[in-house]
């Protein structure tokens, strides 16, 4: 079970890093706000192991990442 995990994210991440490649055009805001949440997602994950951790710490991570100037 642990080694699927692992594998869906080490292929969430992959994913993650290639969209944020694909867009060049972003502002400044945006993408702040793309790394808070890939961050927040990540630490989210790693506090309570389980999806909702990931989710509320990706959205709480994008919030704050859209916030610094």
């Amino acid at each position: 079970m642990k080694k699927i995990a692992l594998t869906t994210l080490k292929f969430a991440a992959a994913a993650l890093v290639s969209s944020l490649a694909a867009c060049a055009n972003v502002s400044r805001q945006q993408a702040h706000a793309g790394v808070g949440a890939a961050a927040g997602g990540a630490l989210g994950y790693l506090i309570t192991g389980g999806p909702i951790g990931t989710v509320a710490g990706a959205a709480a991570g994008g919030l704050v990442g859209a916030g610094v100037r």
